[in-house]
């Protein structure tokens, strides 16, 4: 078993789909030290005292959220051990073939999402439109995640792999695909969606993550995508 590599070689593969959103989140962050700067009259160990306790601060604001702990961890680490570590394993051994598993456990996986239509319902006004259409968009966005978290188990045997990656993408939010006068963003983020469509396969390779050489290195002995 190969611990390091199931969560770094993840974490890294899913990290190209948000290329956009870090390249923003970059621009963003480097026009506010620009503005700092130059209302403090440059670079100062003052404004990187304020840059280090801003980030001090917000690393604070975070552990102490409640739902921070809910959406980073919680959330996180049940739904991959029931959608992933408990589900797919009975379907392997059920005699379901791969490509059906990983269509299908995202099924259940977007289902269970649904409770959040009653506070989204509430958080709209009680408009069953708006809260039907950002559901749906959940669902949505939640299947395609289910995909790839299962694709990542099966192929990697670790449930670190789709728990990492279940993290940040909760972090990061719906991938940014553009932004208004910043057409680097675009340029990142379809070169991110070229390097992982490029890297999918080969930085998931089972012979990767699992020491087994019993004509199939997946941990679940079913993997044949050599």
């Amino acid at each position: 078993m190969k611990q390091w590599q199931a969560a770094v070689f993840p974490l890294f593969l899913t990290s190209l789909m948000y290329a956009g959103s870090m390249v923003l989140k970059s621009l963003l962050l480097l026009n506010s030290w620009t503005t700092d700067m130059n209302n403090s009259g440059g670079l100062s160990l003052g404004c990187i005292k304020i840059v280090l306790w801003s980030l001090r601060a917000q690393m604070f604001a975070v552990a102490s959220n409640i739902l921070a702990w809910r959406n980073f961890v919680v959330a996180p680490l049940t739904e991959e051990l029931v959608f992933r570590a408990c589900m797919i394993p009975l379907l392997l051994c059920g005699g379901f073939k791969i490509n059906t598993i990983i269509f299908l456990c995202p099924v259940f996986f977007s289902l269970a999402h649904l409770n959040h239509l009653m506070e989204i319902y509430s958080a709209q006004n009680f408009s069953l439109l708006k809260a039907s259409m950002i559901v749906g968009l959940q669902l949505g966005y939640t299947v395609v995640f289910g995909w790839y978290a299962s694709f990542l188990f099966i192929r990697t045997g670790h449930l670190a792999a789709p728990l990492i990656a279940h993290i940040f993408c909760n972090y990061m939010g719906l991938p940014v695909l553009f932004a208004r006068n910043r057409g680097l963003v675009s340029v990142a983020f379809v070169a991110g969606m070229v390097a992982f469509l490029w890297l999918l396969f080969p930085i998931t390779r089972p012979d990767l993550y699992n020491d087994r050489t019993n004509n199939c290195r997946c941990l679940h002995g079913y993997c044949s995508w050599n």
